[in-house]
C-alpha cells in the first residue's frame, strides 16, 4: 500500500506546518467536490466560517464518497485572514487568500484517497494521532486515474440529475456531449427546490429545445417562468443554487406543439404540481 504523504513528498519534519482540510458539505456532502469540477474549490475554500487554518500549509482532500476522499492539493496560506459577514445569508466568517503550490499537482483530481475518519474535526494537524482510528499521516492511496476527474459526460436522458451550480457551469463550458444530446430533442422536465420539495413542471417546444431552454434558466435561475421568478424575488438571487434539474419525458423534435403541451399537463396532473407544486396552471 502507497501511503498518500509518500507520493507528496511530505517529510516528517514537516509535518508540524500542515492543517488537512477534509472538505465536506454541511448540507450536501458533494458540494465541495462540485466545486472542485466547476474549478471553484480554492474560492470556496478560502471562505470559512472560523480561522481553521492556522498554518502555512493545506492539505486538501475533497469527499467523494463514503470514506473516500480526492487529492485537491496543496496549498500555502497567505498571511492572515480577513473577516467578512454576509447579511444577505445571514453569515460571517473569514475569507483567507492561498496559493495552490506545485506539490504534485499533475495528481490533483487524479489520486483517490482511502481513509476512515472517525473524527468529527475537519481540519486536524497532520501529525494528529486520533484516539480513534488512523492518523491522517496515514492515509493510503487506493486509486489514480489516468486523468483529472471532470464534469461526467452525458449518460443517458433518465440520468439527468444536476443542481444549478452544475447546469451553470455544462452550458457555460457548453459540454460537448450535453449540448449534443439536449440540442436535438424536445420534451418535458422537471425542476425541483431542493429546500421545500417543491417541483415544476415545464417543456420545451416550437423551435425550441432543451439545451436552449436549459441555456436560459442557467443565466438567471428562472428563464422567464413567472413562478420561478416570484420564488427568487421572494428569497433573492441566489436561492437558485437550490434548484435541481431532471428530464421527465423526451419527444422528437419532429412532434408538434399540441402533443408536447398535453404531455406537460399530464405530468402536472401526476406530480400535482399544481396544487402542491410551483406551477400556476
Amino acid at each position: 500500500m502507497i501511503k498518500l504523504l509518500d507520493v507528496l513528498q511530505i517529510s516528517e519534519n514537516e509535518l508540524k506546518n500542515y492543517k488537512v482540510h477534509f472538505a465536506i458539505g454541511a448540507r450536501d456532502k458533494k458540494k465541495p467536490y462540485t466545486k472542485f469540477l466547476i474549478g471553484e474549490f480554492k474560492d470556496w475554500q478560502e471562505h470559512q466560517t472560523n480561522r481553521n487554518f492556522s498554518r502555512p500549509y493545506i492539505l486538501s482532500l475533497i469527499y467523494y464518497d463514503r470514506n473516500t476522499w480526492v487529492f485537491g492539493g496543496v496549498y500555502r496560506v497567505l498571511g492572515k485572514p480577513t473577516p467578512i459577514e454576509h447579511r444577505e445569508e445571514n453569515w460571517s466568517g473569514w475569507k483567507y487568500e492561498t496559493e495552490l503550490m506545485d506539490i504534485q499537482s499533475d495528481l490533483i483530481g487524479r489520486i483517490f484517497v482511502s481513509y476512515q475518519k472517525e473524527y468529527r474535526q475537519s481540519y486536524p494537524n497532520l501529525e494528529m494521532r486520533p484516539g480513534k482510528g488512523e492518523a491522517p499521516r496515514d492515509m493510503v492511496v487506493s486509486s489514480i486515474l489516468d486523468k483529472r476527474v471532470s464534469i461526467s459526460d452525458f449518460v443517458g436522458f433518465d440520468q439527468v440529475n444536476i443542481d444549478y451550480e452544475m447546469l451553470k457551469a455544462i452550458v457555460r463550458d457548453e459540454i460537448p456531449s450535453w449540448r449534443s444530446s439536449l440540442s436535438n430533442v424536445k420534451g418535458v422536465y422537471l425542476i425541483a427546490d431542493k429546500c421545500t420539495g417543491k417541483q415544476y413542471v415545464g417543456s420545451a417546444y416550437g423551435d425550441e429545445c432543451i439545451w436552449h431552454r436549459w441555456t436560459s434558466y442557467a443565466k438567471d435561475g428562472h428563464g422567464g417562468n413567472q413562478e420561478l421568478k416570484a420564488l427568487l424575488n421572494e428569497h433573492g438571487e441566489k436561492y437558485k443554487y437550490n434548484f435541481k434539474y431532471s428530464i421527465l419525458e423526451v419527444c422528437n423534435m419532429n412532434l408538434g406543439n399540441d402533443y408536447i403541451i398535453s404531455r406537460e399537463g399530464y405530468w402536472k396532473d401526476i406530480l400535482q404540481t399544481r396544487e402542491f407544486g410551483l406551477n400556476r396552471n
